[in-house]
Protein backbone atom coordinates (compact mmCIF):
# COMPACT_ATOMS: atom_id res chain seq x y z
CA UNK A 1 0.00 0.00 0.00
CA UNK A 2 1.40 3.26 -1.34
CA UNK A 3 1.93 6.04 1.29
CA UNK A 4 0.61 9.04 -1.18
CA UNK A 5 -0.52 8.18 -4.74
CA UNK A 6 -1.60 11.49 -6.38
CA UNK A 7 -3.67 10.93 -9.79
CA UNK A 8 -4.12 12.87 -12.21
CA UNK A 9 -4.21 16.49 -10.27
CA UNK A 10 -5.04 19.35 -11.99
CA UNK A 11 -5.19 22.88 -9.58
CA UNK A 12 -4.38 26.66 -10.08
CA UNK A 13 -6.71 30.19 -9.83
CA UNK A 14 -9.19 30.65 -12.29
CA UNK A 15 -8.06 30.17 -15.48
CA UNK A 16 -4.76 29.88 -15.14
CA UNK A 17 -3.66 26.35 -14.17
CA UNK A 18 -0.29 25.52 -12.75
CA UNK A 19 -0.85 22.37 -12.01
CA UNK A 20 -2.05 19.97 -15.13
CA UNK A 21 -1.90 16.19 -14.88
CA UNK A 22 0.06 16.01 -11.90
CA UNK A 23 0.41 11.98 -11.13
CA UNK A 24 3.22 10.40 -8.42
CA UNK A 25 3.47 7.36 -6.46
CA UNK A 26 5.17 6.96 -3.19
CA UNK A 27 5.44 4.13 -2.44
CA UNK A 28 7.42 4.24 1.09
CA UNK A 29 8.18 6.40 3.86
CA UNK A 30 10.55 9.28 2.00
CA UNK A 31 11.78 12.92 2.11
CA UNK A 32 10.87 14.39 -1.05
CA UNK A 33 11.80 18.12 -2.53
CA UNK A 34 9.75 19.69 -4.68
CA UNK A 35 11.72 22.38 -6.70
CA UNK A 36 10.96 24.71 -9.66
CA UNK A 37 10.73 28.44 -10.71
CA UNK A 38 8.50 31.09 -8.72
CA UNK A 39 5.15 30.63 -10.52
CA UNK A 40 5.33 27.03 -10.84
CA UNK A 41 3.04 25.62 -8.82
CA UNK A 42 4.40 24.49 -5.18
CA UNK A 43 2.47 26.26 -2.97
CA UNK A 44 -0.53 25.93 -5.30
CA UNK A 45 0.63 22.00 -5.12
CA UNK A 46 0.43 21.78 -1.22
CA UNK A 47 -2.73 24.74 -0.84
CA UNK A 48 -4.83 22.00 -2.73
CA UNK A 49 -3.59 18.63 -0.97
CA UNK A 50 -4.98 20.55 2.42
CA UNK A 51 -8.18 21.75 0.31
CA UNK A 52 -7.53 25.20 0.78
CA UNK A 53 -7.91 25.81 -3.61
CA UNK A 54 -10.18 23.74 -5.76
CA UNK A 55 -8.63 21.12 -7.18
CA UNK A 56 -9.59 17.96 -9.44
CA UNK A 57 -7.81 14.76 -9.86
CA UNK A 58 -7.35 11.64 -7.11
CA UNK A 59 -5.12 11.36 -3.81
CA UNK A 60 -4.59 8.83 -2.08
CA UNK A 61 -2.90 8.79 1.73
CA UNK A 62 -2.67 5.27 2.96
CA UNK A 63 -4.50 3.81 0.42
CA UNK A 64 -7.38 5.84 1.01
CA UNK A 65 -9.15 8.68 -1.05
CA UNK A 66 -8.13 12.23 0.89
CA UNK A 67 -10.95 12.92 3.42
CA UNK A 68 -12.49 16.27 2.79
CA UNK A 69 -13.38 16.80 6.72
CA UNK A 70 -10.90 19.36 8.62
CA UNK A 71 -10.20 16.95 11.04
CA UNK A 72 -9.61 13.93 8.79
CA UNK A 73 -7.09 15.81 7.01
CA UNK A 74 -5.15 16.62 9.67
CA UNK A 75 -5.08 13.57 10.41
CA UNK A 76 -3.62 12.68 7.49
CA UNK A 77 -1.44 15.54 6.72
CA UNK A 78 0.69 18.31 9.03
CA UNK A 79 0.96 21.35 6.91
CA UNK A 80 3.64 24.36 7.62
CA UNK A 81 3.16 27.00 5.67
CA UNK A 82 5.23 29.75 4.26
CA UNK A 83 4.14 32.42 6.43
CA UNK A 84 2.95 31.91 10.07
CA UNK A 85 2.45 34.90 12.37
CA UNK A 86 1.52 35.19 15.76
CA UNK A 87 -0.21 39.14 17.35
CA UNK A 88 -0.16 37.79 20.70
CA UNK A 89 2.08 36.60 23.62
CA UNK A 90 2.70 33.09 23.82
CA UNK A 91 4.65 30.45 25.74
CA UNK A 92 6.36 28.09 23.51
CA UNK A 93 5.16 25.19 24.90
CA UNK A 94 1.70 26.70 24.05
CA UNK A 95 2.48 27.00 21.08
CA UNK A 96 3.61 23.55 20.41
CA UNK A 97 0.58 22.08 21.78
CA UNK A 98 -1.57 24.09 19.88
CA UNK A 99 -0.54 21.52 17.69
CA UNK A 100 -3.54 18.91 18.89
CA UNK A 101 -6.02 21.41 18.50
CA UNK A 102 -7.56 19.59 15.10
CA UNK A 103 -7.98 16.73 17.43
CA UNK A 104 -10.02 17.83 20.30
CA UNK A 105 -13.42 18.72 20.81
CA UNK A 106 -14.65 22.14 20.69
CA UNK A 107 -14.28 23.39 24.56
CA UNK A 108 -11.93 20.65 25.20
CA UNK A 109 -9.07 21.56 27.36
CA UNK A 110 -5.31 20.46 27.15
CA UNK A 111 -4.16 17.89 28.91
CA UNK A 112 -0.97 17.29 31.01
CA UNK A 113 -0.53 14.06 28.54
CA UNK A 114 -0.68 16.74 26.19
CA UNK A 115 1.99 18.79 27.73
CA UNK A 116 4.33 16.15 28.27
CA UNK A 117 4.35 15.04 24.70
CA UNK A 118 5.15 19.00 23.98
CA UNK A 119 7.99 18.96 26.58
CA UNK A 120 9.14 15.76 24.73
CA UNK A 121 8.98 17.28 21.40
CA UNK A 122 10.69 19.93 22.13
CA UNK A 123 13.38 17.76 23.95
CA UNK A 124 13.93 15.93 20.85
CA UNK A 125 14.61 18.88 18.68
CA UNK A 126 16.80 20.41 21.44
CA UNK A 127 15.11 23.42 22.14
CA UNK A 128 13.39 22.02 25.38
CA UNK A 129 15.32 24.90 27.05
CA UNK A 130 13.20 27.56 25.31
CA UNK A 131 9.98 26.09 26.33
CA UNK A 132 8.89 28.80 28.99
CA UNK A 133 10.16 31.72 26.89
CA UNK A 134 8.01 33.64 24.74
CA UNK A 135 7.48 32.73 21.29
CA UNK A 136 7.75 36.55 19.98
CA UNK A 137 10.86 37.25 21.78
CA UNK A 138 13.00 34.36 19.92
CA UNK A 139 15.47 34.49 16.79
CA UNK A 140 14.40 33.45 12.88
CA UNK A 141 15.93 30.51 13.78
CA UNK A 142 14.88 29.46 16.81
CA UNK A 143 10.83 30.55 16.25
CA UNK A 144 11.48 27.66 13.40
CA UNK A 145 12.42 25.03 14.85
CA UNK A 146 9.18 25.94 17.53
CA UNK A 147 6.60 25.34 14.24
CA UNK A 148 8.82 22.49 13.06
CA UNK A 149 7.83 21.00 16.96
CA UNK A 150 4.30 22.16 16.83
CA UNK A 151 3.71 20.28 12.94
CA UNK A 152 5.64 17.38 14.39
CA UNK A 153 3.37 16.80 17.24
CA UNK A 154 0.55 16.67 14.89
CA UNK A 155 2.12 12.84 14.32
CA UNK A 156 0.17 12.91 10.89
CA UNK A 157 1.54 10.06 7.81
CA UNK A 158 2.55 13.26 5.14
CA UNK A 159 4.03 16.38 6.84
CA UNK A 160 3.97 19.29 4.41
CA UNK A 161 6.74 22.38 4.07
CA UNK A 162 6.28 25.61 2.60
CA UNK A 163 10.11 27.41 2.25
CA UNK A 164 10.75 26.37 6.07
CA UNK A 165 14.70 27.53 5.45
CA UNK A 166 13.33 30.79 3.98
CA UNK A 167 15.57 33.90 5.53
CA UNK A 168 17.46 31.43 7.85
CA UNK A 169 21.04 31.16 8.54
CA UNK A 170 23.47 28.58 7.28
CA UNK A 171 23.31 27.02 10.83
CA UNK A 172 19.86 26.58 10.99
CA UNK A 173 18.83 25.56 7.34
CA UNK A 174 21.06 22.36 8.41
CA UNK A 175 19.51 21.60 11.25
CA UNK A 176 15.85 21.72 9.69
CA UNK A 177 17.16 19.34 6.96
CA UNK A 178 18.71 17.13 9.57
CA UNK A 179 15.23 17.23 11.30
CA UNK A 180 13.45 16.50 8.19
CA UNK A 181 15.88 13.43 7.47
CA UNK A 182 15.41 12.40 10.68
CA UNK A 183 11.53 12.13 10.34
CA UNK A 184 11.73 9.56 7.75
CA UNK A 185 14.21 7.81 9.11
CA UNK A 186 13.29 7.29 12.60
CA UNK A 187 9.92 8.35 12.55
CA UNK A 188 8.65 6.35 9.25
CA UNK A 189 7.23 10.03 7.89
CA UNK A 190 6.86 10.96 4.38
CA UNK A 191 8.16 14.59 4.10
CA UNK A 192 7.23 16.95 0.88
CA UNK A 193 9.13 19.72 1.53
CA UNK A 194 9.39 23.37 -0.79
CA UNK A 195 12.88 24.60 -1.35
CA UNK A 196 14.87 27.10 -2.91
CA UNK A 197 18.44 25.63 -1.38
CA UNK A 198 19.18 22.93 -3.32
CA UNK A 199 22.76 22.44 -2.32
CA UNK A 200 21.37 21.61 1.09
CA UNK A 201 19.88 18.62 -0.35
CA UNK A 202 23.45 17.53 -1.75
CA UNK A 203 23.94 14.75 1.20
CA UNK A 204 20.33 13.92 1.53
CA UNK A 205 18.27 11.13 0.37
CA UNK A 206 15.17 10.53 -1.05
CA UNK A 207 13.28 12.25 -4.06
CA UNK A 208 12.99 15.39 -6.10
CA UNK A 209 10.00 16.78 -8.15
CA UNK A 210 10.43 19.74 -10.46
CA UNK A 211 7.46 21.27 -10.80
CA UNK A 212 9.01 23.99 -13.43
CA UNK A 213 9.29 20.66 -15.71
CA UNK A 214 6.58 19.69 -18.13
CA UNK A 215 5.77 16.44 -17.17
CA UNK A 216 7.40 16.29 -13.72
CA UNK A 217 8.17 12.99 -12.56
CA UNK A 218 9.75 11.82 -8.89
CA UNK A 219 13.38 11.69 -9.48
CA UNK A 220 15.93 9.77 -7.02
CA UNK A 221 18.02 12.35 -5.38
CA UNK A 222 21.37 12.11 -5.45
CA UNK A 223 24.68 14.78 -6.09
CA UNK A 224 24.09 14.59 -9.97
CA UNK A 225 20.23 14.59 -10.03
CA UNK A 226 20.29 18.07 -7.46
CA UNK A 227 23.08 19.77 -9.54
CA UNK A 228 21.38 18.74 -12.71
CA UNK A 229 18.13 20.61 -11.41
CA UNK A 230 19.98 23.61 -9.79
CA UNK A 231 21.32 24.30 -13.26
CA UNK A 232 18.11 23.97 -15.13
CA UNK A 233 16.47 26.50 -12.94
CA UNK A 234 19.12 29.03 -13.02
CA UNK A 235 17.76 29.15 -16.87
CA UNK A 236 15.12 31.56 -17.58
CA UNK A 237 11.63 29.59 -17.19
CA UNK A 238 9.69 28.69 -20.48
CA UNK A 239 6.02 30.47 -20.05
Amino acid sequence: MAVLEIKDLVAGYGERLLLRNLSFFVPAPTFIAIIGHNGSGKSTFLKALTGQIPSQGQVLVQGQPLPHRPGALARAFSYLPQKNNVAFPVTVLELVVMGLFRSKRLLDHYTAQDYSRAEDVLSRLGVHHLRHRTFTDLSGGEQQLVWLAQLMLQDSPVALLDEPTQQLDVYHKKRVFDLMASWVQQEQKTVLCITHDLLNLLPLQGCLLNLSQPHPQLEALSPETVLSHQKFLEEKPQH
